[in-house]
């Protein structure tokens, strides 16, 4: 199993240094940078995070191999540890933090080159807690179709329609498409906070290069057009952050939209890309399977 170890020795400068490193890799000259950075913290907090980090930076590096490639321009696991530090540079909960370190380990909808088996789950949720393993799990599983359904429905700023009846996401076809019940309507708007938080992190340095399919031949995204991506819903995402979202959130995240988004250039901003593709073999047949299934001569 693996276990948080409440009695860590003391790190060397050295290691301290190099855990702050990790916390927050230096990039390029993106908007995101002071986030990544965690700009406004002072050096004592950044030293109690990195010494909280130790084990969890090590344990997720275990199961996410570093030459992994994301679909930005830096190694897979810099991608996670920059995605925790934009939620903290927002003032999110420890949870929070802690699934936004986690939140591809199983694979997802957008990312299929690495996958812990589901067996794990009780280990990672003993490592950073269930609610924020519920949270990662949630992000592997899912449609982003169908979060953005509830995204983009007319009543979604309404909080009397989901307090009372939060909503469903659903897994993707290639898993089955099971519904997966949201617990509350905190719930929903950290998924939101955490999935506005993912794309925020790396969207300027994606849009920077051309990044090709995963399966079969061709581009993805030619340059520039990974700002297209899911446009609208990661619009309403930050509008619905910053109208009801947690207090830490509430201001941050539409404030790092707005300056994310402010450096598209004016080329991309008609591009609209409202579906993730098909990142895996398995995922093109179930969307096929999907496609087929409804024949006009399969009616007695």
């Amino acid at each position: 199993m693996l276990r948080m170890n409440t009695t860590l020795r003391p790190m060397s400068c050295a290691a301290r240094r190099g855990a702050a490193r990790a916390l927050s890799k230096a990039a390029q000259d993106y908007a995101v940078t002071p986030y990544r950075l965690i700009a406004h913290a002072s050096e004592s907090q950044r030293a109690a995070w990195a010494e909280r980090d130790l084990i969890l930076h090590s344990e997720m590096r275990k199961h996410v191999p570093a030459a992994l490639k994301h679909n930005g321009e830096e190694a897979f696991d810099h991608h996670l540890v920059g995605v925790q530090s934009v939620l903290r540079s927002w003032g999110a909960p420890e949870y929070m933090t802690n699934a936004a370190l986690f939140h591809s380990i199983y694979g997802t909808e957008g990312f299929q080159g690495f996958a812990l088996p589901l067996h794990h789950r009780p280990e990672i949720a003993d490592l950073i807690g269930p609610r924020a393993e519920r949270l990662a799990w949630i992000f592997c599983m899912v449609d982003r179709h169908s979060v953005d359904r509830t995204i983009l429905a007319p009543w979604a700023l309404d909080p009397s329609v989901y307090v009372h009846k939060p909503p469903s996401f659903f897994a993707r076809p290639e898993l089955g498409g099971f519904e997966i019940p949201l617990r509350t309507y905190d719930e929903w708007l950290d998924f939101l906070a955490l999935s506005l938080a993912d794309w925020l992190e790396q969207v300027e340095g994606t849009a920077n290069k051309e990044v090709p399919l995963p399966v079969g031949e061709g581009l993805l995204w030619e340059l520039g057009q990974a700002w297209g991506y899911r446009r609208h819903a990661y619009a309403k995402m930050a509008e619905l952050l910053g109208e009801r979202g947690p207090p830490w959130g509430r201001q941050n995240a539409p404030r790092m939209y707005a300056e994310i988004f402010a450096r598209e250039p004016q080329s991309s901003r008609s591009f609209v890309q409202p579906l993730t593709p098909p990142m895996s073999q398995s995922a093109i047949d179930a969307r096929n399977a999907l496609k087929y299934a409804h024949m006009a001569y399969d009616v007695a």
